[in-house]
């Protein structure tokens, strides 16, 4: 089983699996080679990991720049009410909860953009989503001046063109009820 990846829902699942392989092999006086084990977290992170894709650290403080320099009056559905002080802490703040959006749309396999594209004309909050798109536009190109890469985006390119480890030749889901729609791409 050395040339399978098996995506389990734990990393404690993987353990257990590699433990019952291990008894069942012992029970008939055979030996087994397991299977690598990732959970569907763990398999996305190999394609936010590696050269060129940057740390969460600097994917905040460029956000944290963005935020620091953009003109209020290009995002007034982001943000409508100035900050009493648009300071770095401010910044550091919002660009926290921006990447925590970041991740829960990743999550789905989407970016800003994706979102008032998907939702259509009609939606509501179309505008503040295409605001939303432009800063995050701006926060890549930051990153890209410095020579890294989204992480999110890393994740979402490596989901279309997933690189399996090396010797991997099959894959196989194992008990992992509603995994992320990204890790199924």
């Amino acid at each position: 089983l050395s040339g399978v990846l098996a995506i389990v829902p734990t990393r404690q699942a993987g353990r257990r699996l590699r433990e019952a392989l291990a008894e069942h092999a012992a029970a008939r006086g055979a030996a087994v080679f397991p299977p690598r084990t990732q959970t569907p977290d763990t398999m996305l992170a190999l394609g936010a990991e590696g050269p060129g894709v940057a740390s969460r650290l600097e994917a905040r403080l460029a956000w944290t720049d963005v935020l620091r320099a953009v003109d209020l009056a290009e995002v007034p559905d982001v943000l409508p009410v100035a900050p009493p002080a648009r300071d770095f802490a401010w910044a550091w703040r919002l660009a926290a909860s921006l990447g925590r959006l970041q991740t829960q749309l990743a999550e789905g396999g989407l970016a800003f953009a994706d979102v008032a594209r998907r939702a259509g004309e009609a939606f509501a909050e179309a505008e503040r989503w295409r605001q939303l798109a432009r800063l995050e536009a701006r926060q890549v190109e930051r990153l890209a001046e410095l020579a890294r890469s989204e992480p999110h985006a890393a994740r979402r390119a490596f989901a279309r063109a997933p690189a399996p480890p090396a010797g991997i030749t099959r894959v196989v889901v194992l008990a992992s009820p509603d995994p992320l729609a990204l890790a199924l791409d």
